[in-house]
């Protein structure tokens, strides 16, 4: 399958590709403020229509993988995995020589074991605990 990459995703694409998993739409003012503050954006393009995306929010230390989402008519066909590819591979370049930068993420329920094909390991383990969650709604 031919497929392109681009760095760039508009609000209606946004919510089109959240839309064909089954999750709500979100406000496109509220989207437009969500992609300025992401520092990596990523969306795979197949016969001129975006079929999925990735973004992460970040400081340059720590980075946090948002809105993985692949059309259900494309998944199964390793886009998520090449989306989180590109996203580590962005991180990497931005770390300076001799320091490291940490990519987290909060799977949705049943996803765990594609982010762990791509490297990622549960939490806790280690020296970590577990993640944590507080959401705000109005």
């Amino acid at each position: 399958m031919e497929y392109q990459i681009k760095d760039d995703l508009q609000p209606k694409e946004y919510n089109e590709l959240r839309n064909s998993v089954g999750w709500d739409s979100k406000d496109e003012k509220v989207i437009i403020e969500a992609l300025r503050n992401s520092v990596i954006v990523k969306k795979i393009i197949v016969n001129n229509k975006a079929v999925g995306m990735a973004r992460a929010i970040g400081d340059g230390l720590y980075y946090l993988i948002v809105d993985v989402v692949v059309n259900k008519e494309y998944q199964g066909k390793g886009l998520g995995k090449i989306l989180i590819e590109e996203i580590v591979k962005e991180v990497y370049n931005k770390t300076k020589e001799g320091q490291r930068a940490s990519i987290n993420l909060i799977s949705m329920l049943g996803k765990e074991t594609f982010y762990e094909k791509c490297g990622f390991r549960k939490i806790p383990f280690d020296y970590t605990g577990y993640g944590m969650i507080r959401r705000i709604e109005k």
